[in-house]
């Protein structure tokens, strides 16, 4: 018996939506920006439902999950203008691209060596969608491929999180080490990268209620499209490629209009902490303690193959370190962190470039997360 009874659909509403926006509140301080929102909803989460105040099945996550997921997919591809991406990135592309070679290639080492059991496929999945793009990718690789383990995939976010930070903390300290950036012939002093021209200083317009609605009408109406011909093709699971496709088709081709519509990424963002909050509430925290070190193993192991990989080719293809570490971080972690590294570490003119990389992720993850899931 619950506090909030399951069939309580406005109070469960209320919960969650408050959940969220304590999530965001938190974010923005010292000790939020360390854990990050997708952890504090998933554990708002799971504290919730283990104390009994909500029930963690309800016809509101069954929403969240059916309707919220694809919409926020679609919202979050609105600037991923393919033209933009390859005319502006350069080198930075190049080893954003070597990135995903290593995610790709760590992701398959990863389970062959380690005893992931019968849901190794949906691991590789996700996992390779989320090192490629972002948490997003994860979610809809998720929702594609039906992976339902509520307490496996809380602990896949948490190994997510915990090494992904790890691994950022190794990415600023390599332009340090001595050895690294004698073999890339690396100069702190060199002013190659103060270019601020490759910095985004164009600021938001304020929200505007007609565009976030005007957003979310084209949302649904790609899902619509991508749902009558997923079903013309006979195969439901494709949806998602579909209105990934469309999305970026028309993020690509009519990109001076979608660009206007600043609400969508946010709107699309808060869908994905709702549908995190109610993963959380599913989650069997012991089942999640318990798969949590080897999924950080496998985390840690895709990690390592990755900037092994990135690192190696971008030697080899006579990459300069900045653009390396740049492109590895984009794809990793995403457009927000890799932006804010180029900017802490002076690589001003690498500032778009990380951001454009990073959404390019967004756009290509799903594609390669399904495939991965269809061949192992």
């Amino acid at each position: 018996m619950t506090l909030i009874s399951a069939d309580n659909d406005f109070a469960m509403w209320a919960v969650m939506l408050l959940l969220v926006a304590l999530a965001f509140k938190l974010e923005k301080t010292t000790i939020g920006q360390k854990i990050s929102g997708t952890i504090m909803v998933i554990t708002f989460g799971a504290i919730l439902a283990n104390f009994n105040i909500i029930s963690p099945s309800n016809a509101v996550f069954t929403s969240i999950n059916t309707i919220g997921v694809p919409i926020a997919i679609v919202l979050l591809l609105f600037n991923a203008n393919l033209k933009k991406i390859f005319k502006e990135s350069g080198p930075t592309l190049i080893a954003f691209i070597f990135g995903a070679i290593g995610t790709t290639m760590g992701t398959i080492i990863g389970v062959m060596l380690l005893p992931l059991g019968e849901f190794e496929a949906e691991l590789a999945a996700i996992f390779s969608a989320t090192f490629i793009g972002g948490s997003a990718n994860f979610v809809g690789v998720a929702n594609a491929i039906d992976f339902k383990e509520e307490s496996l995939m809380a602990a896949s976010f948490a190994a997510d999180n915990v090494v992904g930070v790890s691994f950022m903390a190794l990415l600023i300290a390599i332009p340090s080490m001595q050895f690294m950036a004698k073999r890339f012939n690396y100069d702190a002093k060199d002013t190659k990268y103060d270019d601020e021209d490759g910095a985004i200083t164009k600021e938001d317009p304020p929200f505007a209620i007609e565009r976030a609605v005007f957003s979310l009408g084209i949302a649904f109406l790609i899902v619509v499209l991508s749902d009558i011909l997923s079903e013309m093709i006979g195969y439901p699971p494709i949806r998602l490629l579909i209105l990934t496709t469309l999305t970026v088709a028309m993020a690509t081709f009519a990109h001076e209009k979608l660009t206007k519509l600043n609400e969508a990424f946010p709107i699309g963002i808060a869908i994905m902490y709702l549908f995190l909050g109610a993963v959380g509430a599913s989650v069997d925290i012991m089942t999640m303690i318990e798969s949590g070190m080897l999924l950080a193993l496998f985390a840690f192991t895709i990690l390592s193959t990755h900037l092994i990989v990135t690192l190696l080719l971008a030697k080899i293809f006579k990459l300069g370190l900045p653009e390396a570490l740049v492109g590895s971080n984009a794809c990793i972690l995403g457009p927000p962190t890799a932006a804010a590294m180029a900017g802490a570490m002076g690589w001003k003119s690498l500032v778009t470039p990380a951001v454009l990389c990073g959404t390019f992720g967004y756009a290509t993850a799903n594609f390669i997360g399904v495939l991965l899931y269809g061949l192992l």
